[in-house]
């Protein structure tokens, strides 16, 4: 297979971890009565992180970090400021101003990092 397809196939790769990952962390933090979107982040920058060292060819560590710096930017971006949920939950914290989801979000694609560059001391990959 020629190293275009590969980087193709890799980057699709990255974008359905980050759509199934997203969609999934969310659905099982609404089963459990848990706010969907810490949830959610954390998950799809896991996956991402995951996925672009697993998919892609060559340059893995390297382009799994540039997946964390990008996806941190861009969650920058959408998930600042953001707001608490009405829910019993957190009763009179509602519609105040927090840090939670993009926090999260970091700490997906930290423990992500962490994994990968695990996998890579220890096996050499």
């Amino acid at each position: 297979m020629s190293a275009i397809k590969q980087w193709i196939l890799a980057f699709f790769a990255v974008a359905g971890a980050f759509f199934l990952a997203g969609f999934g962390g969310s659905a099982v933090a609404d089963v459990l009565g848990f706010w969907h979107i810490p949830s959610a982040g954390f998950c799809a920058a896991f996956a991402v992180v995951v996925a672009s060292y697993a998919s892609a060819p060559s340059f893995k560590f390297t382009l799994s970090c540039l997946a964390l710096v990008a996806g941190a930017v861009v969650a920058w971006m959408l998930l600042e400021p953001s707001w608490y949920p009405d829910m019993k939950r957190y009763g009179s914290l509602a519609y105040e101003p927090t840090h939670l989801p993009i926090i999260a979000m970091y700490a997906g694609g930290i423990t992500g990092l962490l994994l990968v560059a695990t996998l890579r001391w220890r096996y050499g990959a």
